[in-house]
């Protein structure tokens, strides 16, 4: 009878553990929701999109994921369960990669070439307050005054942190190491 039961006992939990549901993906980040449709290249990596002109341009497109678009790094839009770049652009290629080195200087940080310049922060904007802290706290498409304001300890041309593997790339024609001063707007 004992035997029976342990049996019995086994064969029940196995059952109760196919019938468990999987768990739910992973939702997008609420705190960039003022970002997603808006085209103005501000959402960040992790953030629901609804095109690549949603996302931090240069830097990220909007990867498909189940039914949603998130915005992701280039060279991470097949990882953890996304399909690709190109949600919502009417296409499936991955967004091309500014050339930053090519405008002229105007001091705004961006474009100049010389990868100095001018990082003018909103202070409302999604990682506002992480700019020029110099703690790595700021995440990817955050803007950055250096290196030491970036989790990915890369402040790109520009003023935007970014991931190294992707400026690093033939591609990319950002540097990292961009040094910038701060203007609120």
């Amino acid at each position: 009878m004992v035997r029976f039961s342990a049996t019995a006992t086994i064969l029940a939990l196995a059952m109760t553990v196919a019938a468990v549901p999987a768990p739910m993906p992973a939702l997008p980040d609420p705190a960039g929701e003022q970002n997603v449709g808006n085209g103005n290249n501000g959402q960040f990596i992790g953030g629901q999109c609804l095109s690549s002109n949603d996302c931090a341009l240069g830097t990220a497109c909007c990867a498909t994921f189940g039914s949603i678009g998130l915005c992701s790094g280039l060279g991470a839009q097949f990882q953890a369960g996304k399909t690709g770049c190109g949600f919502g652009d009417g296409s499936s290629a991955t967004p091309a990669i500014p050339d930053d080195t090519s405008s002229d200087n105007n001091g705004s940080g961006s474009g100049s070439g010389s990868n100095t310049g001018t990082v003018t922060v909103s202070p409302g904007s999604a990682g506002s307050q992480n700019v020029g802290l110099g703690n790595g706290s700021q995440f990817i498409t955050g803007q950055c005054l250096s290196d030491a304001d970036c989790a990915s300890g890369c402040c790109a041309t520009g003023g935007a942190c970014a991931a190294a593997a992707v400026v690093n790339s033939p591609q990319d024609a950002r540097e990292c190491g961009f040094i910038g001063t701060l203007a609120r707007a």
